[in-house]
């Protein structure tokens, strides 16, 4: 029975295959088969069966576990402008307050500015500068070989518009120290909120000429005078806020270094005097700096004598003429 099935079948398969429909399809299915094998890629992988990819999503939160061994410093530190980077030696060093090396105006350290200490009875600043005082430029000069003196040298001091306004000459040995005291062949003595700068010319035996360039400075403030007396100059530019009578921040530091100053020296008698281009501003900035003056020597109203002029050929500057005696 079961040969007979198997008989059957084999007389339908020869029917199917001798039959030109089923043949004719064949050929298409290997037809197709060969055009699929002939674009497919060289190289390319096995046809593999398509598995579902996960989307991934627009946002990821990653927890990212660490530790910072670095120190934050949140408090805002800016260095003023009449810092001496050069004298730090006293102010009190702190690893998370760096000083900035490129000082910013003085007007934004507020919080800086609140860092002082007590000297005495009053407020003292060690990290500021006192008030220049002659010299206002000095100049080492370099060391010369033996075998080659100078026949001549030339220190000189110019103006900003590079005019020489000082010169010292010699001849032969050059002293230790070049130093500038403050003459003025144009204003007779320098003044405030002007550009000087120094500079040394050596000329050998031969004829020939070395510059050596110096230090340069802006004074925002100098004092000269004797023991007895002495003459303070402030610039007002720097002593107040543009165009008002209000103390600046940086005018107030220099007022307290001035404090300072007739407390160290024992000047007791002082004359007060703004010259400015603006007579109503000039008397207003007057009494502003004679009472803030009073309040941070502690003086009665009337101890201070103080008037307004216009500016002279020195600018317009706060003079103030200070003297050894008893207070008025």
């Amino acid at each position: 029975m079961r040969k007979m099935r198997i008989a059957d079948c084999e007389l339908r398969n020869r029917r199917r295959i001798s039959n030109p429909h089923f043949a004719f399809r064949i050929s298409q299915l290997g037809w197709a088969l060969v055009l699929l094998l002939a674009l497919r890629p060289v190289g390319a992988d096995p046809i593999a069966p398509s598995t579902p990819t996960k989307s991934i999503p627009d946002e990821m939160e990653v927890k990212i576990v660490g530790s910072y061994k670095g120190r934050f410093l949140v408090k805002k530190i800016v260095a003023p402008v009449t810092m001496n980077l050069e004298k730090l030696q006293d102010f009190p060093e702190d690893p998370s307050q760096r000083i900035l090396m490129d000082p910013l105006p003085i007007s934004q350290s507020a919080e800086f500015n609140a860092r002082t200490e007590v000297k005495g009875h009053a407020p003292f600043y060690p990290w500021i500068p006192a008030i220049p005082e002659p010299p206002f430029l000095t100049m080492t000069p370099p060391k010369l070989d033996k075998d080659h003196p100078v026949a001549s040298w030339m220190f000189e001091v110019f103006n900003p518009q590079g005019q020489t306004i000082f010169r010292q000459r010699g001849t032969n040995a050059l002293p230790d120290e070049l130093i500038w005291e403050g003459k003025d062949s144009e204003k007779k003595f320098a003044v405030v909120d002007r550009l000087y700068s120094a500079q040394l010319t050596l000329t050998g035996q031969d004829e020939k000429a070395t510059i050596i360039t110096g230090d340069s400075i802006v004074l925002p403030a100098m004092v000269y005078g004797s023991a007895e007396s002495e003459t303070v100059e402030l610039s007002l530019a720097r002593l107040f806020a543009a165009g008002k009578a209000d103390i600046s921040p940086e005018g107030a530091v220099m007022l307290s270094k001035l404090c300072e100053r007739l407390r160290e020296r024992g000047l007791t008698k002082m004359h007060a005097r703004v010259a400015g281009n603006q007579q109503d501003l000039s008397y207003q900035r007057e009494v502003s700096l004679v009472q803030a003056l009073e309040k941070a020597l502690h003086l009665s109203p009337g101890q201070i004598e103080h008037d307004h002029t216009m500016p002279t050929l020195r600018g317009e500057i706060a003079s103030f003429w200070l003297k050894v005696g008893s207070a008025q």
